[in-house]
């Protein structure tokens, strides 16, 4: 009997054997496979992907910030020495938080195109967080709340606050700015507020940014009379986040520029920008570019060449993310990812 069970324990011992030796194989086949694996990775990444393109700010660029703040307008101009202006400021604190990522801690000049709440309403926090120089806006009382808020902060601030009127011009380093709308006053100021828009030309060596507030029609033709085809430009900034009566086709047939940028906020209530508005753009524009598509639009320019960077992607826009270096900024780094 203990002969019989010692041979059944020698089978016992046995069957493991024999499972052993057939699991060997099949862990040595998938550490072989592992191996592979992680070779061919290494190798897809150290020889084969292509690298995500760092783009630097070469020295001596401007570059024009088209900030996401929702349905709301905010945009910051960065001159090649480093002065800034900031045009309108959205809703809420995006635009101070953007200006804080980037390490801002000075504005020559703050623009409120008008008073209306999605472009004076994160106002405060920027004047907050910046030494603010120069404020530009319109001379008459806003009509809301948040606007008087704000003209009396820019009292208690100390900024110079003035009211261009048009043929006025300022400069940021190298870019020059010219006033294309007479100044409002209460007395001749229109009752749609989007109408006071204050519009501007950008000009910084051959290229020309046009930007144009929340203006319609009415303030449209205002400069189409004045200017005509001096209001040629190289990027159209939408006017009213391309509602349908604005970027009239008359505005564009003398713009006709090569970007326009939409500023609007994702499924925003107004259905901005309107198809009619966008098409009016793109007859002229081969690159549309939109805050509730793209998020940020940066765009640089020499003075000669334009380029321009999002911080999303499209399946109409395949660019992969872009990481921009500010020349100007050398110890901050914005990621477009």
């Amino acid at each position: 009997m203990p002969q019989n069970q010692k041979k059944k324990n020698t089978k016992k011992k046995s069957t493991k054997k024999s499972s052993g030796g057939a699991l060997m194989p099949s862990l040595l086949a998938t550490m072989v496979i592992v191996v592979a694996i992680l070779a061919s990775y290494f190798v897809y990444i150290t020889y084969l992907k292509e690298p995500e393109p760092e783009i630097t700010i070469p020295e001596g660029s401007a570059v024009v910030h088209y900030i996401d703040v929702g349905q709301g307008d905010a945009t910051l101009i960065v001159a090649p020495t480093g002065e800034t202006m900031l045009i309108d400021a959205g809703e809420r604190g995006d635009a101070a938080e953007y200006l804080d990522k980037l390490g801002i801690e000075t504005l020559d000049y703050l623009v409120f195109t008008h008073y209306d709440f999605d472009h004076i309403g994160g106002g405060d926090e920027v004047l907050e967080l910046c030494e603010v120089k120069n404020v530009l806006a319109s001379d008459y009382e806003p009509h809301n709340k948040t606007g008087k808020t704000l003209h009396t902060l820019i009292e208690d601030e100390g900024a110079n606050f003035l009211h261009p009127d048009k043929g006025d011009t300022f400069t940021l380093g190298d870019i020059q700015f010219e006033v294309l709308t007479k100044a409002l006053t209460e007395s001749n100021k229109h009752s749609d507020e989007n109408e006071n828009s204050i519009i501007m030309m950008m000009t910084f060596g051959e290229t020309k940014f046009l930007f144009t507030g929340d203006a319609e029609k009415k303030r449209e033709a205002e400069i189409i009379d004045s200017y005509g085809k001096k209001l040629d430009a190289d990027v159209y900034k939408a006017g009213h986040h391309g509602a349908d009566n604005a970027s009239s086709a008359e505005l564009m047939a003398l713009v006709t520029p090569d970007y326009g940028v939409f500023s609007c906020g994702v499924g925003n209530k107004y259905d901005h920008p309107r198809q009619g508005a966008v098409d009016r753009v793109a007859k002229y524009a081969e690159t549309i570019l939109r805050t509730d598509l793209h998020g940020d639009v940066l765009i640089t320019t020499d003075g000669e060449a334009l380029a321009y960077q999002t911080e999303k992607t499209t399946d109409k826009d395949p660019l992969i993310g872009l990481k921009v270096v500010y020349a100007i900024l050398p110890e901050k780094a914005y990621v477009a990812a």
